[in-house]
């Protein structure tokens, strides 16, 4: 005997953030958790609202070229490296546009920053017969050096450092690419003096750090009061004078630019997932969105890069194909967005593929600067279009089966509620039908649609759009007529 629908609200959209089928099953998948949300965030808890784009910093520095480094130097200054496929040059920005502070660098490798008492030093630019260190002296005219106090480069003239960091008033160098074995070596310069000036002693200052174990370094950064040294599987504490003889962490990353420190711990990529380190062993905080992690190339885990805003991580990881139960999913310059907060995930997706990410402070100016593989920088979440362009945008619901999932129902009558709307386009998947059926479009902030016959056993939901001015904020679904005709033999 048919009875009416009783009245289903879907609301608080994303307090859960996405939670994948392929992990959890709807039957326990919070209702207000989604299982896909492309350009959306869930930083106002309750509703779901299409991310902010990017917005260009000066002009175009070099057309359709990649950024292989970025860098806020001495906290004030944005210096960024583009390959034009034959060399590659140091830009700096000085308020309103770019110019070259150096050229003539090897091709398409990656440059790395490091900022040491009052001077930025560049790793891996050119080493021939020259060290790979520099340091930016803004008094000379050649502005960056490879020789002279009071760095003194040239006492590493011969070494090809591609790493670095500074820790206990030292800077640590390794990746030697210039001898075969160095990988695993760790050099350090001397303690800083007093007027500032460090010397290096690479045939007697170094640390090895277990080349037995059949890896590379592919990491340093301090956190806390170690320096961690990042293999592919494994990472080892240094403590000033000793490092651990056995990995006591066997996980790591075969990125560097895939490590960030956040308000709540560091957080990195592992070929098993994403991981955060606050002492002891690391924690896997991927596992809600595990097959849009497994789908990440193994080709693209060395070019991971990471940065972060004041409650967030993001992590670029380049294009992704997501085998799902009835069809395949391609997004393109995927960067993985994980709030620390809340523990909870979304995933955004950009026409340009984000390179390198970091923190800007300009005076009073504080803001996120990316790199892209367009010779562009810009801001991150500044703007209502990604470089003059909309924003397309994505969001699933879980499986709903409202009262029984052996009775058929009927919606006869629905409400979405959405400030802001921009002619989001609403849909329905019933069953195990593979087609998106539209139920209308979302133009006002209440919008009824009362002439449905949507029968089903099992319903869910989709949004999709294309953003042009302020981001849309999307509240609620509510079933406000319906019937349950009960269960029906076929």
């Amino acid at each position: 005997m048919a009875t009416p629908l009783q009245p289903q609200k879907i609301r608080n959209l994303g307090i859960y953030g996405i939670i994948r089928q392929a992990e959890v099953d709807d039957s326990l998948i919070p209702n207000e958790a989604v299982t896909e949300a492309i350009n959306f965030h869930f930083d106002r808890k309750g509703a779901a609202t299409v991310r902010l784009g990017l917005e260009g910093v000066g002009s175009t520095v070099l057309a359709n070229r990649p950024c292989i480094g970025l860098h806020n130097a001495q906290a004030g200054t944005a210096i960024v490296v583009f390959s034009n496929g034959a060399t590659s040059a140091i830009y700096s920005f000085n308020g309103s546009s770019w110019s070259s502070s150096l050229d003539g660098g090897t091709a398409s490798v990656r440059i790395r920053f490091v900022d040491f008492g009052s001077y930025t030093i560049a790793l891996n630019f050119i080493y021939n017969t020259y060290t790979s260190i520099r340091f930016w002296n803004t008094g000379s005219s050649r502005h960056w050096l490879n020789t002279g106090s009071p760095i003194n480069p040239q006492n590493m003239w011969g070494r090809a450092c591609e790493i670095g960091e500074v820790y206990k008033s030292r800077i640590y160098l390794s990746r030697d690419t210039s001898a075969e074995g160095s990988r695993s070596r760790v050099y350090f310069s001397s303690v800083i003096t007093s007027t500032g000036s460090i010397t290096w002693s690479p045939t007697n200052d170094f640390v090895d750090v277990n080349p037995g174990d059949g890896e590379d370094i592919t990491g340093l950064k301090r956190f806390s009061l170690e320096l961690l040294i990042f293999k592919p599987n494994y990472i080892y504490r240094f403590r000033t004078s000793s490092v651990d003889p056995d990995p006591l962490i066997k996980v790591g990353t075969r990125s560097q630019e895939s490590i960030v420190e956040g308000k709540r711990g560091l957080y990195f990529h592992h070929d098993s997932g994403f991981y955060k380190y606050t002492g002891g062993y690391p924690t896997e905080i991927s596992r809600p969105i595990s097959d849009i992690v497994d789908a990440i190339p193994y080709a693209q885990y060395d070019d991971i890069v990471a940065w972060n805003d004041q409650d967030h991580i993001y992590w670029s990881v380049g294009n992704l194909t997501i085998s799902e139960t009835k069809e395949d999913i391609t997004l393109k310059n995927v960067v993985l967005r994980y709030t620390e907060s809340s523990d909870i995930w979304t995933v955004y997706s950009y026409a340009n593929d984000i390179r390198r990410g970091m923190t800007y402070t300009r005076g009073n100016t504080l803001s996120r600067l990316v790199g892209t593989d367009h010779g562009l920088v810009a801001t991150h979440n500044s703007s209502n279009l990604d470089m003059g362009e909309p924003i397309k945008y994505r969001l699933r619901t879980k499986w709903y089966e409202f009262e029984e999932i052996e009775n058929q129902k009927i919606i006869q009558e629905l409400i979405a509620i959405c400030e802001k709307a921009q002619a989001i386009e609403i849909m329905y998947q019933i069953d195990e039908d593979i087609n998106w059926k539209t139920i209308g479009q979302l133009k006002k902030l209440i919008n009824i649609f009362d002439s449905l016959f949507i029968k089903f056993h099992r319903i869910r939901f989709q949004l999709i759009g294309v953003s042009r001015f302020e981001p849309p904020i999307f509240k609620e679904i509510k079933i406000s007529k319906g019937i349950n005709e009960g269960l029906i033999k076929q």
